[in-house]
């Protein structure tokens, strides 16, 4: 697990919600370890790379906090020679995770809908500029978090 910063609420829920996914939908899990790399790609490969050393075959799937995170583990085992097929997971969907999933370095992504971020930050910014009542116009729970439909994708759900 490639973590953003170790106190990042992000960080923490992205965490917390991909092991809780897997085990949700019966995966077995064994975590070997997991690091923060703050966000960055080099950091990540870096972190990669001792794993690499550390775990060797043991690695079968790799989750990164952000797609940046998930190449640099992706291109860190690429370096290392792997042909086992170790699955690189990142989060955002990006353009260059979307690139990735159509190189094959990663396995796949979660993409937000985007048109409904911006929209709620927008009502959000309006409501309190205009003094308003946010939750009037945007259902956040415990009047702070909004979740932002999100949706799973690999190389098979791209046109």
């Amino acid at each position: 697990m490639l973590e953003g910063e170790r106190s990042h609420q992000d960080s923490l829920i992205r965490t917390e919600w991909s092991v809780q996914t897997m085990r949700d939908g019966g995966i077995p899990l064994e975590k070997l370890t997991g690091g923060s790399a703050n966000w960055d790609r080099s950091q990540a490969a870096a972190l990669m790379e001792q794993w690499i050393r550390q775990f060797g075959d043991a690695i079968e799937v790799v989750i990164g906090n952000n797609d940046e995170m998930a190449l640099g583990a992706a291109e860190a085992l690429e370096r290392a020679g792997d042909t086992r097929g170790v699955k690189v997971v990142g989060i955002d969907g990006t353009p260059q995770g979307i690139e990735g999933l159509k190189s094959g370095k990663l396995y796949g992504t979660v993409q937000c809908d985007s048109d409904e971020y911006a929209e709620v930050i927008f009502e959000i910014a309006a409501a309190e500029a205009l003094g308003q009542n946010v939750q009037e116009k945007v259902e956040l729970e415990e009047g702070t978090y909004y979740q932002c439909s999100q949706k799973a994708l690999t190389v098979a759900d791209l046109p």
